[in-house]
């Protein structure tokens, strides 16, 4: 059988030999024994991982895997109440992450949701209605407009057909299709014009078509695959607590190893120093951390759910924060998905229409100049926007908002409609009051369409738009400066250059002209006699135009470090004018899927390294594009709405679907929706997973800071003839009220106020910096000291309480100094949310000590007043000094600033 790639190759006979087929389809015998051949026409699921398995995979994490080895040795040591507390924190822990994971496995079902119900086909020489799974090779389908394409398909016969393949090729325009073999078997999907796809859809026109490929043989069928193929890549946090937790996990063992060692060596029993060895581990682990990373997390995503993002896979929130790339489709992401006339060229002036219409200049009265002599310009792009909403086959209908219309018909004579309407015109009052008589409907051999139209007072008009060399060659006048002169060669060569400027700025362009008709209707061959002698009115430029929005958010990027990068299905010469218009650095040029092709991994490295403009890419192209910024050590953000967007949306580390334009496909694939489709919105997620990211380091110092002082409490409360400073299960408490309550406000700090003046943190840095580290250890020293200093003296019934007692308000103080730069410590309207959580745990704290039932099950007797005023004056201690340290950070960092380093 033809291999896939040369089906537009090949003549229709050619075709219909190789599927063994025919004008008149296959025998429903035969396409029954293709069908169990070949399989239904759908696309397989695979690659999903089932609720169990998700659940399961739950425990793999390192801190999980040290709590159930903790939770186990207590069991054995008969702790039932330590083994059953333990256990419930991993469960509570298991169960958010398999919640947030448990939509994020669905992308195949809604490619299945992309399959035609019913398709008209021919079976034994009949039509017939059938179930669009029962296709098979060699087929015959019958299309028209409206209908979706069930299969991959070579045309057999196309009458004015038109499909729109945006979601596979990103090409907004709707493209023209036809029947004659093409050369060149490596053609892009869009160039492919004699051949339409699974998953698009015809906007126009009628025709026939042999089915080539079903189910996962057809190009959808290949992204598909591709989908399944990428393996989902754990995100920088994910990968930098892992290692935290590993570490962690080192320095437990160590820790709970030494303290054995010494007890054993000292003549203590075994079982005292086990459950001794067990204390210290626990100490070392931030058993909050899983779940105040998950809660902040969470809140960030409803955060930015009011800012129109949508988190479909939390991990996102904190990825969004380290982004230094933003790979973006150009169609319905930095564009509005929707032809618009832009220009309007008339002999010898030239409007941009847009420019006019956003300053509300009026287009159809005639202003001054600055000498006050009219200008004849707007009366003339009056009579060509007139032009092309009476040579037009679309309308306008009421669209589902109240108040608001859509138009229905092929989107380039939409866009003439639209702009017709912007400025001022009326195109139903202009239809209803001159109505069409006679019509030559466009055809691809002429590239022009000719309507007749009777005036009010009884004369008849013809209008002719299309193609702008065909329309010169059949044009003896042209409009200009308010009159009709003959057209001369200056003129056609005007026009022609007008023609070929718009069209290398990536514009679709249009002519229009007109010719008064006398008598009769005319004779013989129609468009000979109808067009012919025709006044060249103008040129239209149209093309799908920028979003408001997206040029400062592009800015906005560039400032905050991180580069955007355009790749799209549609034409260089589109893509690169948008990108120039955008602020997009485009002084590379643009690298074709084509170009792509030839290159390996290493010389793809380079070229992803500087370019930023993409065009004619296939989904393939733009996996590799994304996979060629990660070896580079990129944090790779990919925006986009099509179903060819979806590998490559799926492979980056975070991917962006629109939510407005985008198919179900794209967003099951991505990890964030954009509700507005508004680029502008990545901007804001960007700096909202900044903050987080910036607030889980926050807490990670806070809790490691405080891990390290209870270990150093552990393992000196021996020199001071203690044996264990506090059990398991007080300890437990300490991390969930201090790891957990204070973590989890510290984590709701809202950001710095340089947060989008930075550049992206590097994905290979730790997520703790030198001073970090040397926070931690001087903190823990300090935590640890003052506990034990309290302890040396209170070698009593109460030594325990007081070491519970002074290690909670330590870190509370500990807490409180890490807030935000500038912000009060004790503000409430900043971060209410940590006001309350100090008190909760505060009281928390408390209830432990002096609350009776609490009391008996940790085993801790209450303090007298005046040693617990003293374990909450370390808690002042341990805040002054923090306070102090930031204070001095920040005037050497004005300092450096200052000195120009």
């Amino acid at each position: 059988m033809t291999p896939p790639s040369e089906w537009h190759t090949r003549s229709v006979e050619e075709v219909l030999a190789a599927l063994s087929s025919s004008p008149a389809g296959l025998s429903e015998a035969e396409a029954a024994e293709r069908l169990s051949r070949h399989g239904p026409n759908e696309l397989n699921e695979g690659g999903g991982r089932s609720p169990l398995r998700l659940f399961l995979a739950q425990f793999g994490e390192t801190m999980v895997l040290i709590l159930l080895a903790a939770a186990l040795v207590s069991g054995l040591l008969g702790k039932q109440t330590e083994t059953v507390a333990i256990l419930a924190i991993v469960l509570l822990f298991a169960g958010l992450g398999f919640v947030q994971e448990y939509r994020a496995e669905r992308a195949m079902a809604a490619l299945r949701r992309l399959a035609v119900p019913t398709v008209r086909v021919r079976r034994d020489g009949a039509v017939r209605e059938g179930s669009a799974r029962e296709l098979v090779p060699g087929d015959v389908v019958l299309l028209e407009a409206g209908a979706a394409v069930p299969a991959d398909l070579r045309f057999l016969e196309s009458v004015n057909l038109r499909v729109q393949e945006a979601a596979l090729t990103g090409e907004s325009e709707a493209v023209e299709k036809t029947v004659e073999p093409l050369a060149g078997s490596d053609l892009p999907l869009g160039d492919r014009r004699n051949l339409a796809f699974l998953g698009t859809a015809v906007t126009y026109g009628r025709g026939s078509a042999v089915v080539t490929a079903t189910g996962m043989e057809t190009e959808l069928g290949r992204i598909a695959a591709l989908i399944q193929g990428v393996r989902a890549e754990p995100t920088p946090l994910q990968r930098k607590l892992d290692g935290v937790g590993k570490a962690l996990a080192s320095a437990g063992a160590a820790a709970a190893l030494l303290v054995l060692g010494i007890g054993l060596l000292r003549g203590e029993p075994w079982g005292d120093m086990l459950l001794t060895g067990i204390s210290v581990a626990v100490a070392v682990v931030p058993e909050g951390l899983p779940a105040v990373v998950t809660i902040a997390l969470s809140m960030g995503a409803r955060r930015m759910l009011r800012r129109q993002a949508l988190i479909r896979k939390l991990p996102a929130v904190e990825t969004l924060g380290s982004v230094t790339v933003i790979c973006s489709d150009k169609t319905g992401t930095l564009t509005e998905n929707r032809m618009t006339v832009t220009v309007v060229d008339v002999a010898g002036d030239r409007v941009e229409l847009q420019e006019v219409l956003r300053h509300r200049q009026p287009v159809l009265d005639a202003p001054s100049d600055a000498d006050g002599a009219p200008r004849a310009v707007l009366p003339a792009i009056r009579e060509v926007l007139e032009a092309g909403a009476l040579c037009n086959d679309a309308v306008f209908a009421p669209d589902t908002r109240p108040g608001s219309l859509r138009v229905l018909g092929d989107p380039t004579e939409g866009a003439l409609l639209v702009a017709a309407m912007k400025a001022g015109l009326d195109p139903a009052a202009l239809q209803a009051d001159r109505p069409r008589v006679g019509e030559l409907p466009f055809d691809s051999g002429r590239k022009r369409m000719t309507t007749v139209h009777r005036g009010p007072d009884g004369r008849r008009t013809a209008y002719t738009k299309g193609a702008v060399d065909g329309l010169l060659e059949l044009s003896v006048r042209v409009r200009a400066a308010g009159s009709e002169e003959p057209m001369s060669e200056v003129w056609r060569a005007r026009i022609r250059a007008a023609n070929d400027e718009l069209a290398a700025a990536g514009m679709r362009v249009l002519g229009l002209a007109r010719r008064p008709l006398e008598g009769t209707a005319p004779a013989g061959d129609g468009h000979l006699e109808l067009e012919r002698e025709l006044t060249f009115l103008g040129l239209v430029g149209m093309m799908d135009p920028p979003r408001a929005a997206v040029r400062p958010a592009v800015q906005t990027c560039l400032e905050a470090g991180i580069r955007p990068v355009m790749i799209t299905g549609d034409h260089p010469l589109t893509a690169l004018a948008i990108a120039r218009d955008l602020g997009i650095g485009a002084d590379e040029g643009t690298v074709t899927g084509e170009a792509l092709a030839r290159l390996g991994e290493a010389e793809l490295d380079g070229v992803a390294a500087r370019t930023s403009v993409y065009a004619r890419v296939s989904p393939e192209d733009k996996l590799r594009i994304v996979q060629a910024l990660q070896r580079r050590g990129e944090v790779v953000a990919m925006t986009g709405d099509g179903v060819n967007d979806s590998p490559a949306l799926k492979k980056a580390d975070i991917g962006v679907a629109m939510g407005i334009t985008g198919t179900d496909v794209a967003k099951e694939a991505a990890d964030m929706v954009l509700l507005d489709d508004n680029f502008a919105t990545i901007v804001a997620a960007v700096e909202e997973g900044r903050v987080i990211y910036g607030n889980l380091v926050r807490f990670v110092k806070f809790s490691l800071g405080g891990n390290v002082g209870k270990v150093l409490v552990m393992l000196g409360a021996p020199l001071l003839g203690v044996n264990v400073a506090l059990r398991p299960l007080p300890l437990l408490w300490l991390n969930l009220i201090t790891d957990g309550l204070l973590g989890l406000g510290l984590s709701l700090e809202p950001g710095e106020p340089d947060t989008m003046r930075r550049p992206p943190r590097s994905p290979a840095a730790p997520i703790l910096d030198r001073p970090s580290r040397v926070h931690v250890g001087w903190v823990g020293a300090l935590i640890g000291a003052l506990t034990l200093a309290l302890g040396a003296v209170h070698l009593d019934e109460v030594w325990q309480t007081m070491v519970f007692a002074t290690l909670g308000f330590t870190q509370v103080g500990h807490a409180l100094g890490l807030r935000s730069a500038g912000r009060f410590p004790f503000s409430l309207r900043s971060n209410p949310a940590m006001t309350l959580l100090v008190l909760t745990a505060v009281g928390l704290q408390l209830a432990a000590i002096y609350l009776p039932p609490l009391e008996r099950f940790f085993g801790l007797p209450p303090l007298p007043a005046g040693d617990l005023l003293i374990a909450m004056g370390m808690g002042v201690v341990t805040f002054a000094a923090v306070r102090l340290e930031r204070l001095l950070a920040g005037r050497h960092a004005a300092a450096y600033r200052g000195a120009g380093a």
